[in-house]
């Protein structure tokens, strides 16, 4: 492999290295977020405030979808991460077959189960009937599509792992400004209402997807599989699923209390529900800050675990925690002082704009705690800590929906704003006492014992 299509990240400044590799990873989350912000703005323009609820019910929905392949796809990463820090290509190679294998078990498990749970999921979340036709009808499309979504986050999950998060980039950018053509061209000039910002996020992602495996096997040889190699290495599915579903569990229980959250904001009027929703968008926005920066951290933490230098582990970690102070010095003042035009780009109904302001302002002056909060999972996830990690996402499961019922109940609806800042913060305090109580190091030096070390090859 040439050089700079990959990235050691066992030497070299700590600080440097993981801002270079964050910032492409966090543009890339941005394109990304760019679809639902072009479905969110196109569908509010051209069919309706009703229509951009249905679209922000769906969209709360799908994150289970997304939670589950974000772990499986977070599995493979950490392996393959493991395997680059300790020179081991051979093992590279194997685990992505084995990844191939698990990635399309289940993409069929996850079709399956979410078409055929649809409507029981829309009515748990308490949509309204007039909402319900558009809020099904979007998510069974997205669901039906999701092989499209595991494509590209199998490709992107495999290049970042081993230090390439440029790629990834650039067709999603590609994907991002083709989702945008076919949203205005599906919705306003083929009238095709929700349906058609549902099908131009499959087929954006589809297109994205496909384009990064096939530029990903042409630049890395490391990749290219033998007839024998194709053959799935029960050991390492083992591994892929001992770090893969625990994160995805932890994910998709977060994502169940996310749904609480909505279903109670669902018993308010609909310019409640669209005043979450264009807000969630926008704390989505700020969360890709953190995401970016864990990823960074995920990747960084799995290669030197694997090496087995657990204090430039540490080093991350503290360059982490500067990378958040950094961004949301910039992003939360923004984002409290520009609410209320960020508001009224969706919607003109006046309450609408004034809940949404509300709750910005409100989240924008907690974000920090909740960028903390990821360093802590990838950091312990990537050292082979996984149990904590769902630990503390049992922890947000258990606050969010616990606040969810009782600050509303002393506070009224302005109880709700503060939800996820309360969930974050006691998240984040489960996650630093155990970075702190050290007891992460010792399973990262049994890691580090089980992976045999070998000579960095000089293509790299």
């Amino acid at each position: 492999m040439k050089k700079e299509q990959t990235t050691d990240m066992t030497r070299g400044p700590v600080f440097r290295q993981m801002a270079v590799f964050a910032l492409p990873v966090l543009l890339g989350m941005l394109c990304q977020r760019i679809y639902n912000f072009a479905d969110a703005y196109i569908v509010g323009r051209f069919l309706g405030d009703e229509a951009l609820a249905a679209v922000s019910i769906s969209g709360t929905a799908m994150y289970m979808m997304t939670s589950i392949m974000m772990g499986v796809t977070t599995g493979v990463s950490i392996v393959i991460s493991q395997f680059y820090g300790a020179g081991q290509q051979k093992q590279i190679r194997e685990t992505f077959a084995a990844g191939i294998h698990v990635s399309i078990w289940m993409t069929v498990i996850i079709t399956i189960v979410g078409m055929a749970t649809t409507d029981p999921l829309l009515r748990l979340l308490q949509t309204s009937e007039e909402l319900m036709p558009d809020a099904s009808t979007y998510l069974l499309i997205i669901y039906a599509g999701c092989c499209a979504t595991m494509l590209y986050n199998f490709a992107s999950a495999v290049l970042r792992a081993m230090g390439n998060s440029v790629v990834p980039l650039v067709f999603l950018i590609l994907s991002s400004i083709l989702n945008v053509i076919l949203d205005v061209a599906f919705v306003s000039w083929i009238p095709m209402g929700v349906a058609g910002a549902a099908l131009a996020t499959v087929l954006s992602q589809l297109i994205s997807g496909v384009l990064c495996v096939l530029y990903a096997l042409r630049i890395m040889p490391v990749l290219r599989l033998s007839r024998r190699e194709w053959k799935p290495d029960r050991h390492l599915i083992a591994e892929i699923l001992r770090y893969g579903l625990p994160t995805g569990l932890q994910m998709s229980i977060i994502s169940i209390s996310d749904m609480t959250l909505q279903a109670v904001i669902n018993t308010y009027s609909t310019a409640m529900i669209v005043a979450y929703g264009v807000a969630l968008k926008v704390e989505g926005l700020g969360f890709q800050l953190a995401d970016a920066i864990g990823t960074a951290m995920g990747t960084f933490a799995g290669q030197n675990a694997g090496a087995g230098d657990i204090p430039r582990v540490k080093k991350g970690v503290r360059s982490a925690y500067l990378l958040n102070i950094l961004c949301y010095g910039i992003f939360c003042p923004v984002v409290f002082v520009l609410a209320e035009p960020i508001m009224r780009a969706f919607t003109d109904n006046p309450e609408s704009i004034r809940y949404g302001m509300e709750y910005m302002r409100i989240f924008t002056l907690f974000f920090l705690a909740g960028g903390v909060l990821v360093v802590y999972h990838n950091i312990l996830r990537a050292s082979g800590d996984v149990a904590v990690t769902v630990l503390m996402g049992v922890s947000e499961v258990v606050t969010r929906i616990g606040c969810a019922f009782l600050l509303p109940a002393f506070f009224g609806y302005r109880g709700l704003w503060f939800v996820s800042p309360v969930t974050w913060i006691c998240a984040a305090l489960v996650g630093a006492v155990r970075y702190y109580t050290g007891g992460w190091e010792k399973k990262a030096m049994r890691l580090a014992q089980y992976i045999p070390q070998e000579k960095k090859q000089q293509s790299r």
